[in-house]
């Protein structure tokens, strides 16, 4: 079409050229020269112009498809790596061991503790010793998946007579201990609790009522693979360990509901990405 556009142009140039030389005035000439080369050099500027558009429409089209076929491809791997876990068996309740709180106390890590609601992680730094800490270990059965790499616990309740408490994270990157148990071969997740002292949560003496715990958890797989849910354990029969001085509670009955669609972290879907480009 520019070949086309082009000899026209030459051509009604060249009999423009000649008929002004025969039959029109020299002043008169120099100025359709001028409108004419005017009107070549607009014809040139919009023919580039729809040219730039038209590889605009396909470079569009083109990132368009690519962002659909990174989003397929991610859906693909969201949807064949993801993993569920559910809380089985049991939960143990107990006082943490000293040289945790100690090491907890000097070095200020709280990376892997979770904090009344109501408390400030200031509040526990100025007054450490008034407050107790727990530790809450259960196992954990995969139901959908392989493995799991991490598990954040988001928030925890527990409901004893008709009082709840609420545990928060003490920092942004808060997460459980993933353990294995050597007896059983089963692994567990280990929770660290911070409860004031003077509050009716734990006697070492005697067996605490909990009925109920409420459990918001983000899960990770090894290929990065993140689920968000919360579910609800609850117990029967309570039982006091004489060893450790432990509750033990054993769960009847859970009840676990996904908050919105498995999510690929960020690196590993641009990672993905990279390899198929």
């Amino acid at each position: 079409m520019l070949a086309v556009f082009t000899a026209a142009a030459i051509i009604i140039f060249t009999v423009s050229q000649f008929i002004t030389v025969t039959f029109i005035e020299q002043s008169t000439f120099q100025i359709i020269g001028n409108l004419l080369a005017l009107g070549v050099m607009l014809q040139s500027a919009a023919f580039n112009f729809l040219l730039i558009k038209n590889n605009a429409i396909n470079t569009k089209k083109s990132e368009d498809a690519n962002e659909r076929a990174d989003a397929f491809r991610n859906l693909q791997f969201v949807a064949s790596n993801h993993t569920i876990v559910d809380f089985v068996d049991y939960l143990l309740m107990n006082e943490t061991f000293n040289s945790y709180t100690k090491q907890l106390k000097q070095k200020q890590n709280f990376k892997f503790y979770l904090r009344e609601e109501n408390v400030s992680l200031e509040e526990i730094k100025d007054n450490f010793n008034d407050f107790l800490f727990l530790t809450v270990t259960v196992p954990i059965k995969i139901i959908v998946g392989s493995a799991v790499s991490q598990i954040k616990i988001l928030n925890l309740g527990l409901e004893k007579g008709e009082e709840i408490f609420n545990f928060v994270p003490c920092s942004d990157d808060s997460h459980a201990l993933l353990l294995h148990n050597e007896i059983d071969n089963r692994q567990e997740v280990r929770i660290n609790l911070i409860v004031k002292k003077d509050k009716n949560f734990f006697n070492k003496k005697t067996i605490d009522l909990f009925t109920k715990i409420c459990l918001c958890v983000r899960t990770q797989s090894f290929l990065g693979v993140a689920v968000t849910g919360c579910t609800e354990l609850y117990f029967t029969n309570p039982q006091k360990q004489e060893k450790d001085g432990a509750s033990k509670y054993k769960i009847h009955s859970s009840q676990f509901e996904i908050a919105g669609l498995p999510e690929l972290d960020s690196a590993v879907a641009a990672a993905i990405s990279r390899q198929v480009k």
